[in-house]
C-alpha cells in the first residue's frame, strides 16, 4: 500500500488502458453506468463512466470500480505551484476541476 504525497492518504495504483500509472482510492466501489459524469477505473485499468452508487442501490449485477485519488485528494484542486511546493506534479494528472 502507497500514501499520497500529497496528502497521505493510503493509495493504489491501476495501470490504465493507456498504460498509464494511476493513483486510485483503495476501496472499490459499486458504479451506476448511467453516463454520468465521474470516471473510474477497475482493476483491469478500463475506465467506467457514471456515478458511484447510494448504499441502498448496490447490488452485485453492477460493475465494480476504484475512484481516482484526485477526486478525494484535498490537494488536488490547489494551484500547481502549491503542488510544486509540496514534492512535485500530481503523477502527471491534471487536477480536479
Amino acid at each position: 500500500m502507497a500514501r499520497c504525497k500529497f496528502c497521505g492518504q493510503e493509495i493504489d495504483w491501476i495501470t490504465s488502458m493507456e498504460g498509464k500509472q494511476v493513483p486510485v482510492d483503495p476501496d472499490p466501489v459499486f458504479v451506476i453506468e448511467d453516463g454520468g459524469p465521474e470516471a473510474f477505473l477497475d482493476d483491469m485499468g478500463a475506465t467506467i463512466t457514471g456515478r458511484q452508487a447510494k448504499p441502498e442501490e448496490e447490488s452485485r449485477d453492477l460493475p465494480v470500480a476504484f475512484v481516482l485519488h484526485r477526486r478525494t485528494c484535498p490537494w488536488a484542486d490547489k494551484p500547481t505551484q502549491r503542488r510544486v511546493e509540496r514534492g512535485g506534479s500530481y503523477g502527471g494528472l491534471s487536477p480536479a476541476t
